[in-house]
């Protein structure tokens, strides 16, 4: 994939994107490293009245494709898994991978993604601190479980999200190559795909790339 980094902040496209994100949140830096073609957003992030997180958001090189990454301060936040933040590296847990595209569809800018994504985080996790439990539907669970709910969510359309169609349906998706029309459709119909769920399927594939799939596969189901 080639590189967009930093040569997409020299577009028109990109002037625009910091131009709005400056806009809409004063408090943010966009930082871009010329020598290491990188990208970062910085900053203190405003939650509510007094409350507020450091950002530290780093864009793939890959970005406006690439999902960015959201790193977190031990000092705010502690390294645990069950506060949604990977223990070993810090990279906070956002949401599910495949869910990524529900939040920040293909085309939304930065401001969208810390809207949509980071700032409910850092609201959930406040609200955490302050009660000690999380507020309803603020988050999936974490590890398999979370990705299992996702996926369930994901496949409602089927008619059946038990494991053995999410199985498949995630195998499908993690696949480089397209399902042909005559392959069974994942539903367990005993249909073809191009008589049952075509669309569907479809549908899950502009919303869930390849990587993520594989990703939330190997976590689900490991080693099969």
């Amino acid at each position: 994939m080639v590189s967009l980094i930093p040569w997409y902040w020299d577009s028109a496209n990109g002037v625009k994107e910091a131009a709005r994100l400056r806009e809409l949140f004063p408090t943010l830096e966009l930082q871009l490293d010329r020598h290491k073609r990188a990208a970062s957003v910085k900053g203190v992030l405003a939650i509510a009245d007094s409350v507020s997180y450091t950002l530290n958001l780093d864009l793939p090189p890959s970005y406006p494709i690439g999902v960015p990454t959201l790193w977190i301060d031990r000092n705010e936040i502690p390294w645990l898994a069950d506060r949604h933040v990977n223990a070993q590296t810090g990279e906070a847990c956002l949401c599910v991978r495949s869910e990524y595209r529900l939040h920040w569809p293909g085309g939304s800018d930065l401001a969208i993604f810390i809207e949509r994504l980071v700032r409910p985080y850092f609201a959930a996790q406040f609200f955490y601190d302050t009660h000690g439990y999380w507020p309803k539907d603020a988050a999936r669970s974490h590890g398999r479980d979370g990705i299992i709910e996702a996926y369930r969510d994901l496949t409602a359309p089927l008619g059946d999200s038990s494991l053995p169609v999410i199985e498949r349906v995630m195998r499908i998706l993690a696949g480089k190559r397209r399902p042909q029309g005559h392959e069974p459709c994942p539903c367990g119909s005993g249909l073809v795909l191009r008589d049952c769920h075509s669309t569907v399927l479809r549908d899950f594939r502009e919303r869930v790339s390849p990587e993520h799939a594989a990703a939330d596969l190997a976590v689900a189901f490991p080693m099969r």
